[in-house]
């Protein structure tokens, strides 16, 4: 049988890693913010949040797709004050490609933009469950990259679940590790250090 996805043991180990390199880690954490754009007006992106609310509301015209008053995030390491998102193949949809396209050039992110736009056209994921359900995940998603200019986070870092079977990792074994920790851009002191990889082409 292949490797599906959606594996739960992959996300469980990818928990175990990331706790094996930086120590404490919070899964599944609430981060407490505006997620209108009249609730960011006080964001350093504000300009680019409402460019990018309102390029989503336009794309399909659905003008509402916000319900939650916080932000659910993957994995939070509190000690490095840095988000850890795994994306998964939902996550790469025509609406999220929109909002990658209006970042702008400047923004730090722990992730590769023109490689997850390359996803989206690639994946063209969709779920109408409900109708505007892809529009809400990347605005959500948006705001997840955006959290780290406004709480003075690290910026956030982004595993595609594709990427291998992580589960096959073992958190024991040092080459492993280091193979993680290369997929993830980290060097030896711990640091992010390639994750800027073409995300400003």
């Amino acid at each position: 049988m292949s490797h599906n996805e959606r594996c739960k043991e992959c996300k469980a180990r990818v928990r175990q890693l990331l706790e094996k390199t930086f120590g404490a880690v919070i899964p599944n954490y609430r981060m407490q913010l505006g997620t209108r754009p009249e609730e960011l007006r006080e964001h350093p992106r504000y300009s680019v949040l409402n460019d990018i609310y309102s390029a989503l509301q336009n794309h399909r015209g659905f003008p509402e797709f916000v319900r939650a008053a916080y932000v659910d995030v993957d994995f939070f390491l509190p000690d490095q004050k840095m988000i850890v998102e795994f994306d998964e193949s939902q996550h790469f949809t025509g609406p999220r490609k929109i909002a990658l396209s209006h970042y702008p050039s400047e923004i730090n992110l722990g992730f590769s933009r023109d490689t997850w736009m390359k996803h989206c056209d690639e994946i063209q994921a969709y779920d109408n469950d409900p109708p505007f359900r892809d529009e809400q995940r990347a605005w959500y998603d948006t705001l997840r990259d955006f959290i780290p200019e406004a709480k003075g986070f690290r910026s956030t870092v982004r595993i595609f679940a594709r990427d291998m079977a992580w589960c096959s990792l073992d958190v024991n074994n040092v080459n492993d590790i280091q193979r993680f920790q290369t997929l993830m851009g980290i060097n030896n002191e711990n640091g992010i250090t390639n994750t800027n990889d073409g995300r400003n082409q």
